[in-house]
């Protein structure tokens, strides 16, 4: 039976190796931000929180034209640092501190958080999110989901008997990502005082070299929090799959959940 990483792991483990956390992961779909900014409603989006940034693959796309105000919050100080030279210049202001207990103030449009939610207690943030949001200002979750069995992705497939016994981040079990679980957020959102909630998957599939498998796997949160011989061992044997069983170049399929929803009026 695998475990479950503790959430506060996530505050620190991604900024032991910001470079490669962000050349490993995929950027979302810009489809996904069309639906952000086309969905304003004659409500411009003006003011954004983003909670958990990490290296700005999400902060980039939501510095869009019109966007005058962008708190990048983030717990982990090596990727605040990273952050902060990464947009130095322009309107991003960037927090270092949990989202729940950070020191922003006034009123945002948007608060947004992409591939992070899974870190906070949802108890504490998603209140935290409602009283920061104007009213029909309005919340995006988001999250890639690299790895998922029993949708026609064999490399997902294959893989998952490599992670038997691991524990494993929040977002994760066996059976698949969380995200994928919509009663699960649509009903968190409702129940935090949230309307007009929706969510859109949206699916890319793509082609991976051995490299880019290790890669991808050596960014995950549990795979990094394993003993240095047991990350070892695991990533190697994520890359041999690649070449032995799909001949150097496995296909995956990438799902991007997205859940919205507005404060009331």
């Amino acid at each position: 039976m695998s475990g479950r990483i503790d959430r506060g792991v996530g505050r620190s483990i991604f900024g032991l190796d910001p470079a490669g956390y962000h050349a490993a992961r995929l950027d979302y779909p810009d489809a996904l931000y069309e639906r952000l900014f086309d969905g304003a409603d004659g409500n411009p989006i003006r003011a954004i929180v983003e909670i958990g940034a990490g290296t700005g693959h999400a902060t980039a796309k939501l510095l869009a034209p019109g966007v005058e105000r962008l708190v990048a919050v983030e717990p982990d100080a090596a990727l605040a640092t990273y952050l902060r030279t990464a947009f130095g210049g322009q309107a991003v202001e960037v927090v270092n501190s949990d989202f729940v207990s950070a020191s922003v103030t006034g009123t945002f449009d948007l608060v947004a958080a992409a591939s992070s939610f899974h870190w906070l207690d949802p108890d504490a943030a998603l209140p935290r999110i409602h009283a920061l949001l104007r009213p029909r200002g309005r919340i995006a979750l988001w999250w890639n989901a690299y790895r998922q069995p029993g949708i026609g992705d064999p490399f997902a497939d294959a893989t998952m008997p490599l992670l038997e016994g691991l524990d494993l981040p929040p977002s994760e079990s066996m059976q698949g990502h969380y995200s994928l679980d919509t009663d699960l957020h649509l009903g968190r959102l409702r129940a935090a005082g949230f309307d007009s909630v929706d969510h859109q998957i949206f699916r890319r599939e793509r082609i991976l070299s051995a490299a880019d498998a290790r890669a991808l796997y050596a960014s995950y949160s549990f795979v990094r929090a394993l003993p240095e011989d047991r990350r070892a061992t695991l990533l190697e044997a994520i890359a041999n799959l690649v070449d032995k069983e799909f001949e150097g170049a496995a296909p995956n399929v990438v799902l991007t959940a997205l859940y919205l929803g507005r404060r009331s009026a």
